[in-house]
């Protein structure tokens, strides 16, 4: 099921809860709480939860999800049931862009009044987090997909844009599973097992706008089971970033930063290290596309005649970036 879709400004979202607990029959708590930190305001937000149980038919399972005190559901209407080899895959999948929209924190409560055991699988919160001077082409399918040895799911990605992200929430049936991404490159996963994350970055986009996922290898008969897919293409340049730095005194460095790209440098740290330790460090303003700033890094140890090295760590849409120079003493 598609969730979202289109065009939107700022930097792809997601928070996975994997596994969190179990909940109803004996010795099991009712309700399960997690927290979500938000630091950015979101666009829009989706909350996707997958179970795995014995009966999870709406009438034999009462049902609450709840944000910071906020019911979302009041009984327990699955949007999607998939039935394998004597269990049941349900997910639900809720539009909470109303509800955790803000910087904050959030607090998830799942609660069922049930004699059976419910497993949850993963709770995954997946939007947009707003940032100046950068937008995105994205596709959100959250569902419950089974994927036997050899089996594979095509699915299209934004026409538009640079290069490709993709982010999977899947079930891996054995840790010698191979799981084969391809978008033009391909990509073979292994060594995971259970409920786990595939996060790929910088994929060259392929002519025909599609990837594919399959279960390549496997020692067992268990299939692969997929809950979220999340397909991205930046349609904003990654900042490119001038770093420079002198010694002016025995104790104090000046270092020059500057915004070479088009798209803003938010949250950069500039930090001083020698042998590893970390003498000065200083958090820089937002630089827009030709802005550059000079900061005045103050060392308690003298640096004459060590080696120091000045490196300036920053975000973009593929997450985090280093850049690190050698400061001459």
């Amino acid at each position: 099921m598609r969730c979202a879709s289109g065009t939107f400004k700022g930097l792809p979202y997601r928070v996975t809860h994997r596994m969190p607990g179990v909940i109803g029959s004996y010795g099991n708590p009712r309700t399960i709480q997690l927290g979500i930190s938000v630091d950015n305001r979101l666009d829009v937000s989706f909350l996707s939860i997958l179970l795995r149980g014995e009966d999870l038919k709406p009438k034999s399972l009462p049902w609450k999800v709840s944000v910071n005190s906020v019911n979302i559901t009041r009984e327990y209407k699955p949007q999607i049931l998939v039935s394998l080899e004597g269990v049941t895959y349900a997910l639900q999948v809720f539009d909470v862009s109303q509800i955790i929209k803000e910087p904050g924190k959030y607090l998830l409560k799942l609660s069922a009044e049930t004699s059976k055991a419910v497993e949850i699988l993963s709770v995954s919160l997946v939007g947009v987090e707003q940032v100046q001077d950068t937008e995105i082409a994205m596709d959100y399918y959250s569902g419950v997909l089974v994927l036997k040895k050899n089996e594979k799911y095509v699915f299209t990605h934004p026409r538009e844009g640079l290069e490709l992200g993709v982010d999977i929430v899947a079930e891996v049936p054995s840790k010698t599973s191979e799981v084969a991404v391809v978008c033009g490159e391909e990509v073979v996963i292994s060594q995971l097992i259970g409920v786990s994350e595939i996060s790929l970055k910088k994929l060259q986009a392929s002519q025909e706008h599609s990837c594919s996922v399959e279960l390549r290898r496997s020692d067992v008969p268990k299939p692969l089971v997929l809950s979220d897919l999340l397909v991205y293409r930046p349609l904003t340049p990654t900042p490119q970033v001038f770093l420079e730095a002198s010694l002016i005194s025995n104790k104090e460095i000046l270092v020059l930063v500057r915004n070479e790209g088009v798209s803003r440098l938010s949250k950069a740290l500039v930090v001083v290290l020698s042998e590893g330790r970390v003498l000065s460090r200083n958090e820089l303003r937002d630089l827009k596309s030709g802005d550059a700033v000079e900061v005045r890094l103050a060392s308690p140890e003298v640096l004459v005649g060590r080696e120091i090295y000045v490196r300036l760590i920053y975000s973009d849409i593929w997450g985090q970036n280093i850049k690190t120079i050698k400061l001459k003493t």
